[in-house]
């Protein structure tokens, strides 16, 4: 970076040095006035041109990036909707099974998604023990597609074969629905038959309650991102397909694929990114004018004290001060708006552990993320949001892209955790989180950290382990803060550790116990690469039984920069 600014510096003397050599006049047949005004309106034009240039250069990169970003978040989220569809089938196919084909406790296990607004329109639950396939029990309205036809048998029987759920599109008029064929590998003689309703305004309930309002979206069944294919948006189908740049994610989905396309409504890093070109743009074109009539002033005064040589030196002074703070300025703003992420962060290794609870099959709301802020900087971020569920994830997903997009932006931690507090609310979201934020140096080791209502983070160094002490704020969702910061260290060789509270709980026992166990553990293993450690980690102290996740975070501070 150092090198980069120096080479910003001598490029911005040339034109001083080059205009200061053909202003020193041996006669005086020197640049007239108008033609040193029109150098440095040339330059001047040409640095604004340049600098806006970047600046908007830079802002559609971090549009592009923070697209991604979001959309992959998007991705995880519309992952998890697809256990909330299937699941009410696989488990009313494992009624059939084990009371082999019993109608009254089928049609009790699927009544549930089968009513009025319920997840499906209808239900059919079929036996494939005999030729043809035999209907058994119906719920709801009637299917569209006769299960009974050379259709539905087709597809009951490629379904009885099946490693997993089939889909099928089906529509009458303009009017859509989604069909789903589940059975069980290991016992194929019942096959659950389900139709969803594809809603008239293609919106589905997820995405009209989705984080992620900046963005609009379509989704299709298939890789196909066509017409007939298209199954929820948010925008008009006559809108479709998005113009600009787009984001594309493939979420497997049974026999077949959702394709997801997104685009931005706005500006996902701000309105000041945004802005900042066109505010460089007549900003630089004043100052060019500016420059370019004292420098025409300046010429004028110095051809008529040609013969006079104190007079030229001030001249030449005035001049060149001039230059220089264009220089000045010019290097500012290229410092500002150089990229500051890279994939590999020097003189830093990282390690990361994310383990499911086992109790049921809803999403949990534990994270962890780690980004580089510059050539020796870097943030990093362990979370944990209440409950469990795809709205536990979607404020998961939610806070994680704040607390990222915010470090990017230059934010310290508690700064940061007092805006994120700010876009979550416990009444309104239904969930609160906790949140332990830092940054550092990898250069003086320095770490700066905020605490909103946390576990206390683990240093490990030469051999011993310690708990470090941070001023716990309130959790995110429950307030507005404030929070405060506290500064360590992290020595070469340190290994500095977030966990969310899944690793040291357990029930019945004090939390210092779990602490302790955690400290023992991770000291013994100091020698040992990060991967070892955590696995070692996990090993001695992850339940067979655990309700809750865990997502540990660990970050050495490597001796060899």
């Amino acid at each position: 970076m150092a090198a980069r600014d120096s080479n910003a510096t001598n490029e911005g003397s040339l034109p001083s040095r080059a205009v200061e050599q053909e202003l020193v006049p041996s006669s005086p047949s020197s640049l007239s006035p108008l033609n040193v005004a029109g150098i440095v309106a040339l330059i001047g034009v040409l640095l604004t041109v340049f600098v806006t240039w970047g600046a908007y250069v830079l802002n559609m990169r971090n549009e592009h990036r923070l697209l991604q970003l979001q959309t992959r978040q998007v991705e995880a989220v519309l992952a998890a909707t697809v256990l909330s569809i299937t699941n009410p089938l696989s488990t009313a196919l494992q009624v059939a099974i084990a009371t082999g084909g019993n109608v009254q406790q089928f049609q009790r296990e699927i009544a549930g998604v089968t009513r009025r607004n319920g997840v499906f329109v209808s239900a059919t639950l079929v036996q494939t023990t005999g030729t043809p396939s035999t209907v058994i029990a119906s719920v709801g309205a009637p299917t569209w597609l006769d299960v009974a036809g050379g259709e539905g048998q087709a597809l009951v029987h490629r379904a009885a074969h099946s490693s997993t759920f089939l889909v099928v599109s089906l529509r009458r008029g303009t009017t859509e629905r989604i069909g789903y064929a589940v059975s069980s590998p290991g016992d194929p003689r019942f096959v659950v038959y389900a139709e969803r309703a594809i809603p008239p305004d293609r919106e589905a309930p997820i995405e009209k309650d989705s984080a992620f309002s900046d963005l609009n979206y379509a989704t299709y069944v298939g890789t196909a991102t066509t017409a007939p294919n298209l199954a929820t948006t948010d925008v008009s189908p006559t809108d479709l397909p998005f113009s600009g740049y787009v984001a594309h994610a493939v979420i497997p989905f049974g026999d077949t694929d959702i394709t997801l396309v997104a685009t931005a409504r706005g500006h996902l890093g701000g309105s000041f990114g945004a802005t900042l070109p066109w505010v460089l743009l007549p900003g630089g074109l004043l100052l060019t004018v500016g420059a370019a009539l004292l420098s025409e002033q300046l010429a004028r005064r110095r051809r008529r004290a040609e013969l006079h040589a104190e007079t030229i030196t001030a001249l030449y002074g005035e001049l060149d001060g001039l230059y220089a703070q264009q220089r000045t300025v010019a290097v500012a703003l290229q410092q500002a708006l150089l990229p500051a992420s890279h994939p590999r962060i020097p003189g830093l290794e990282i390690a990361s552990r994310y383990v499911a609870g086992v109790k049921g099959v809803d999403i949990g709301g534990d994270w962890y993320s780690v980004v580089e802020l510059s050539d020796d900087h870097f943030g990093f971020v362990v979370g944990d949001v209440s409950g469990r569920g795809v709205s536990a994830a979607t404020v998961m997903a939610r806070i994680r892209f704040t607390i990222r997009a915010y470090l990017v932006e230059g934010h310290g931690p508690a700064e940061v955790l007092a805006m994120c507090a700010r876009q979550i609310d416990l009444e309104r979201d239904g969930h609160f989180a906790t949140a332990l934020v830092g940054v550092g140096s990898t250069t003086t080791g320095e770490v700066v950290l905020a605490n909103a209502g946390h576990l206390n983070p683990l240093l490990v160094a030469d051999g011993h382990g310690e708990f470090v002490s941070t001023t716990v704020g309130i959790p995110l969702g429950t307030g507005a803060g404030p929070y405060e910061t506290t500064t360590i260290t992290l020595p070469r060789g340190g290994v500095l550790i977030g966990y969310t509270d899944g690793l040291v709980e357990r029930r019945g026992e004090h939390l210092d116990a779990g602490l302790g166990r955690l400290a023992a553990v991770t000291t013994s293993a100091t020698q040992s690469t990060l991967d070892e450690m955590l696995t070692g980690l996990v090993t001695a102290l992850a339940q067979e039984d655990a309700e809750d996740d865990v997502a540990i975070i660990a970050l050495r501070r490597t001796r060899n920069l």
